[in-house]
Order: C-alpha cells, then sequence, then structure tokens
C-alpha cells in the first residue's frame, strides 16, 4: 500500500508513486544455497533445520532422501518475555539456578511448535524426524541445548563448551525420534555464535580473496571482516529495533508492516508489505524514515527532532524521538563495529570490494537510506548484495552434507575475533558513529 498522509488528495497516483515504487530495496529469496552445494544426506526421513535468533526463530524442513527443502516457518522467539536482548536472559538465568531450564523448556517449546506444524501440514510422524541441526548466537546455542550462560556475562565472555555439539534425540527435549541426531553449529566467540559460522559457510566468505564486509543486523549485530587470508570477527550490541522491537509502533517484517518512507512536498507517503493495512513499521520502515527526517530538517545530525516530537504516519503509526534514538544506538553499533574491524585490518571503508548484508532485515533495506544515516559505510550501492537468511541457509546446508558441517567446524580456528570492549579506542568510535 502507497498512501499520503498529507493533505494531497492524489494518493497513490503522483509522481512520488514511482518514488516508492522504485526504491533501491534490495530483494532476496529466504534461502540462497551457493552453485556447488550438494546435499549428500541420501537416508529416509526428515530433518529440520533451526535459526534461533534473539527475536525470531526460523525452521526449516527438509526431505533427507530427496534432499529437497519442503517449507520454512518463523515464529517470535518467547524467551523475549525473558528479555529483548541476550543479556537480560543471561541475568535471569543467575536469579535461580531453576531459570536455565525454565529459558531452555522455552526455546525447546518453541521449536516442537515449527516442528509440530509441519508433522501435521505434511502427513509424517516425530518418529520420522532423523536429524535436527541447530545455529544461533553463542547465548542462543547454550540455552537450546542447556549449557550455562553465566561466563557469557563477564569478561573474557568464555563459552562454556568449545566445538560443534552432538545431543541425542531422546535428551533434546524435543519431539522426535529418539535415535535422531541433533547438532549444534559451533560459535566463534562468547558472543560471535554459530549462526555467523553458518552463515559464512553459506555465503563462502572465507573463500573470497577481495576485502569483503559481512553484516547480520539483527538484535545482536555480527560483523566480519575477511582481507586475503585474513579474518576478523566482531559482535556489537545492536538491540532490537532493526526487527522492529524497542520502537513504540514497530513490528517484524511481515504483512502489514510500513517498510518504505518518502517525505516530499510537506507530504508522507508509505509502503506496506504485502500491500495491506498498515499496523506496524518494521526495521526497513524506520531507517527510512529516519534518512527521510534527516534530508528534510526534522532532525538534525544529533538526531534530535528540530519542531514536532514525532512524524505522524497514521492515526495509529507515529515515529517518536525516541525510536530516533533506539536507531542511532543500534546504527552506532553496527557502524562502529565495522570501523574497528577495518582499523584492525589496516584498511579504510573506501577500499571495500563487496559488503554482503545478512539476514531478514538485509531483504528490505533500502541502501540509499542506510548510506544516508550511517549505518553502511559511504561506498558505492553496486557492491552492496543481500544474503537473504544466510544463517538458515548455511545450517540448512551443515544438516544435509558432511563436507558442509566440516566447514563449519573449522571456521572457528579461521577467524580472529576482536573483542570490542578491549580496545582503549572503542567508546570514541561509537560515540562519533552515533551521529547521523
Amino acid at each position: 500500500m502507497i498512501r499520503c498522509i498529507g493533505n494531497c488528495s492524489k494518493c497513490g497516483k503522483c509522481k512520488n508513486y514511482a518514488l516508492m515504487s522504485n526504491s533501491n530495496k534490495i530483494k532476496a529469496s529466504s534461502l540462497q544455497m551457493p552453485s556447488d552445494f550438494e546435499a549428500d544426506t541420501n537416508s529416509e526421513g526428515y530433518g529440520i533445520a533451526f535459526d534461533i535468533g534473539t527475536t525470531t526463530v526460523v525452521g526449516m524442513l527438509w526431505n533427507l532422501k530427496s534432499g529437497s527443502h519442503i517449507e520454512s516457518m518463523a515464529l517470535a522467539n518467547p524467551q523475549s518475555k525473558y528479555g529483548a536482548d541476550v543479556i537480560s536472559r543471561i541475568t535471569y538465568c543467575g536469579r535461580d539456578e531453576e531459570h536455565l531450564a525454565e529459558l531452555r523448556q522455552c526455546i525447546c517449546g518453541c521449536l516442537n511448535e515449527i516442528i509440530a506444524n509441519f508433522v501435521n501440514k505434511h502427513g509424517f510422524n516425530n518418529d520420522d524426524i532423523m536429524r535436527i541441526c541447530v545455529c544461533g548466537n553463542t547465548t542462543m546455542s547454550h540455552l537450546f541445548a542447556g549449557y550455562h550462560v553465566m561466563s557469557l556475562a563477564l569478561a573474557p565472555f568464555t563459552p562454556a563448551y568449545e566445538g560443534k555439539l552432538t545431543i541425542k534425540g531422546s535428551e533434546s527435549w524435543l519431539n522426535i525420534n529418539e535415535n535422531a541426531e541433533v547438532s549444534v553449529i559451533p560459535n566463534i566467540a562468547g558472543h560471535v555464535g554459530g549462526d555467523i559460522v553458518s552463515g559464512l559457510v553459506s555465503v563462502r566468505l572465507l573463500d573470497k580473496t577481495k576485502l569483503t564486509l559481512y553484516i547480520d543486523i539483527g538484535t545482536n549485530g555480527e560483523i566480519v571482516l575477511v582481507d586475503g587470508d585474513k579474518a576478523f570477527a566482531c559482535s556489537t550490541a545492536a538491540g532490537p529495533a532493526f526487527e522492529g522491537a524497542a520502537i513504540q509502533c514497530g513490528m517484524r517484517a511481515a504483512d502489514g508492516a510500513i517498510e518504505k518512507v518518502l517525505i516530499s512536498e510537506g507530504n508522507v507517503y508509505f509502503r506496506t508489505i504485502g500491500d495491506c493495512q498498515p499496523t506496524g513499521i518494521c526495521g526497513s520502515g524506520i531507517i527510512d524514515a529516519a534518512a527521510q527526517m534527516l534530508q528534510n530538517g526534522i532532525i538534525n545530525s544529533k538526531g534530535r527532532m528540530t519542531g514536532s516530537k514525532e512524524l505522524i504516519l497514521t492515526d495509529n503509526i507515529k515515529i517518536t524521538q525516541k525510536d530516533i534514538r533506539e536507531i542511532q544506538l543500534a546504527k552506532g553499533a553496527i557502524s562502529s563495529g565495522t570501523e574497528i574491524l577495518l582499523k584492525e585490518a589496516g584498511r579504510e571503508a573506501s577500499e571495500l570490494e563487496e559488503i554482503i548484508i545478512a539476514g531478514a532485515f538485509g531483504s528490505y533495506i533500502d541502501i540509499d537510506s542506510a548510506i544516508k544515516i550511517g549505518l553502511l559505510p559511504a561506498v558505492k550501492k553496486d557492491i552492496i548484495v543481500c544474503a537473504g537468511n544466510a544463517a538458515g541457509s548455511g545450517v540448512s546446508m551443515a544438516m544435509m552434507s558432511e563436507r558442509e558441517m566440516n566447514a563449519a567446524i573449522g571456521i572457528p580456528n579461521m577467524v580472529k575475533h576482536v573483542e570490542l570492549a578491549d580496545r582503549d579506542d572503542f567508546m570514541d568510535i561509537y560515540m562519533k558513529s552515533l551521529l547521523f
């Protein structure tokens, strides 16, 4: 839906219709496998790959015999009731010994809901599920497998386990065949998890020879820079703003979410996902709104609204000063992490040859808006590509191929983790990155 919220009576028909329709949104399918990927399971039954995000959980159903992807399903992570970020959930676990089991049961219940949906829809039995593969940030992987997470809250943020985990179906808390194999993709560091490892597998990042930046924009923003035979990774506390949370009228990127905003000649236009009535605004929409507000002088470079304290989109949907602050904090975290990895490699942003954006957010992002607010470096737009759900693709590949699983197992030893908090220049770079 494209609508004018000003006094214009030609809503959807004026010159801005073309501007809205021909945006710089990067489009991507949910799963993108590299051309050299080959499934080699050739066994009976079904497998489900899970990408456990802090905010959203995605399950991908596969036929192990044919090697074909059947369906994907996403649910909100029910652990959000214990806190929107991983630190809140870690803190909750530390309050009582029973809380770890509570959060484990919570996430396994979510996975079992996805499993039940697949079973009922496609007419097979739970005992037919012979393989599960899970990826997530380090905290999510720990909570799924039942490992305590308190060490992840304190420096040096040491995980409770290293390498790939293998769990018997009977011990997994999942409603699957008791003899099924449940694998958890290895983590790189305390806050750079198996979801990043899976993403690197799917985009073949460590095979690249050109200077490439990989950004997974979510509640935890993870960044990897590859420069020839060197690879660096860091994690930033981006917060949930880019996934629609922490925004007053925010929602995830689903039907009815405002994904595109344009301000022209005093009028405000927007477009919704699915051409539906607007019910909220998702991450790409809030970034668009911030960029348009900056361009039109509604906010200044410090993010302060210069006139009204809110931008009205509909009677029920508006952008507030607090929303702008949330976006500043999120984009500042990503931007400062990017700058520090480039410094670690002795490189400049102008030298980047490719930027890969991973995650569902990247499927809707407007490049111009992301560059305008400083979320992405000021580079040529044609070097920016979207990998869709790279983590989902990679964890599926690892489940369906021994070769890909071995690649995932080897990645943590090939990447140098950069702990931002240990750097003397981090706070100065972060404070500068808050500016639009």
